[in-house]
């Protein structure tokens, strides 16, 4: 199972302990598998995210910190390099809070943290961006499993659908339609009548054809073309 990879960056000392104490009960508490690991420093805490890609799945950043840049200044920067880490605020200060709109938290926090907060905040995210998703066809008299994340597209074919997995295709009796239905709509999209797609495998797109991340090609008709550009660059900003 994945595990959720949390990193804390809190200027003092006895409230950075305060927060791995409380985000380790939070998410033991749901059965959330995490890592976590605590910075005292903002720019300690980038100076790892630029040393080690994709080493976090959430950002718990105090606001205000004393040396260097603070979490908001973190924040910003990330964003501004492209970045889509998760992120929650924590602050002492009311006023502090309107500035970070704009990098789309997933929550803003005032100290003193509340536990059952941190804990909806958390679940919310583990829930939406990172718990491992499967799903569970039948073909014929058995049930077949697999990962949403090896989903690359779902095929239309002479009545049935063929789902295109990570090496491996797997033919099932419904319709495509039907499919849709039973997958996350922010994260699978029709891109043509005969073709539904996994975003996450999406590297390009153009008016006519979708490049995937290996390397194959798939058509856009026409008129899926507008709304599929929409989900997309909505996927993308999640």
């Amino acid at each position: 199972m994945n595990v959720y990879r949390l990193a804390i960056c809190e200027d003092d000392g006895v409230e950075r302990e305060g927060l791995r104490e409380l985000c380790d009960a939070v998410l033991q508490e749901r059965n959330i598998p995490h890592q976590l690991t605590l910075f005292s420093s903002a720019r300690e805490l980038e100076d790892r995210l630029e040393s080690e890609k994709d080493i976090f799945d959430i950002l718990i950043l105090d606001i205000m910190m004393d040396s260097g840049i603070n979490g908001m200044e973190l924040a910003h920067a990330l964003r501004d390099r492209g970045d889509r880490i998760s992120i929650i605020f924590i602050s002492g200060y009311e006023e502090n809070l309107q500035e970070g709109y704009d990098v789309q938290p997933v929550h803003f926090l005032l100290k003193p943290v509340s536990p059952r907060k941190l804990g909806e905040a958390l679940c919310i995210d583990w829930e939406l961006r990172h718990k491992p998703k499967t799903l569970v066809l039948r073909k014929k008299n058995k049930m077949v499993s697999f990962s949403l994340e090896e989903l690359c597209y779902v095929e239309s074919s002479n009545h049935h659908i063929i789902v295109h997995c990570d090496g491996e295709n797997k033919e099932f009796t419904m319709s495509l339609t039907e499919m849709e239905r039973m997958l996350p709509a922010e994260q699978f999209c029709r891109c043509h009548h005969s073709f539904l797609v996994n975003m996450q495998c999406v590297r390009e797109i153009n008016r006519m054809y979708i490049y995937l991340q290996n390397g194959e090609r798939l058509p856009i008709g026409r008129k899926y073309n507008k709304e599929f550009q929409k989900m997309f660059v909505r996927y993308m900003n999640l």
